[in-house]
């Protein structure tokens, strides 16, 4: 916008658009006027050509509902088994894929883990060299591991 200092009025800019030789560029045709004459390939039916009521569409095709044999079936996969156990000291049911007979549903059914320590081999450095404040650095790199199922329990803190 221009503002003539003159007057309180705003003036609008000049937007037309001039094309190489100087001439003011035209706004393009209609798409009508585009494709009047153009012949349209495809599937185009003019609009005098046929009315709704003329046109027919085939009924869906459904090859099984004509008495035709069902296609040959895929190899069928085994039925998964799944096992529901109740924890003992929750009460609490617990759905797993594992059988009763996997280290870690022998450990819920019998209640728990077997802990087992095992201590790292800076932390036992460190308490020999270092003994009074290595036996603590050992307690830091101890890792707490189920004796009956493998679960780690406890990392530690190295």
């Amino acid at each position: 916008m221009i503002v003539d200092p003159a007057t309180t009025a705003l003036m609008a800019k000049d937007d037309t658009v001039y094309d190489e030789h100087g001439e003011p560029m035209q706004a393009p045709p209609s798409y009508d006027a585009a494709v009047g004459g153009a012949n349209i390939s495809g599937q185009y039916v003019p609009e005098a050509a046929a009315k709704a009521q003329d046109v027919k569409v085939p009924p869906p095709s459904d090859p099984y509902s004509a008495g035709q044999p069902l296609p040959p079936q895929a190899a069928q996969m085994p039925a998964t088994v799944v096992y529901n156990y109740i924890n003992p000291t929750t009460g609490e049911r617990i759905v797993s894929l594992l059988p009763p007979d996997h280290p870690q549903m022998v450990c819920l059914q019998q209640g728990g883990h077997v802990p087992r320590s095992k201590y790292g081999i800076l932390g036992v450095l460190a308490a020999i060299f270092w003994f009074p404040l290595g036996i603590g650095l050992c307690l830091l790199d101890r890792k707490v591991y189920c004796e009956r199922c493998g679960v780690m329990l406890d990392e530690g803190v190295c």
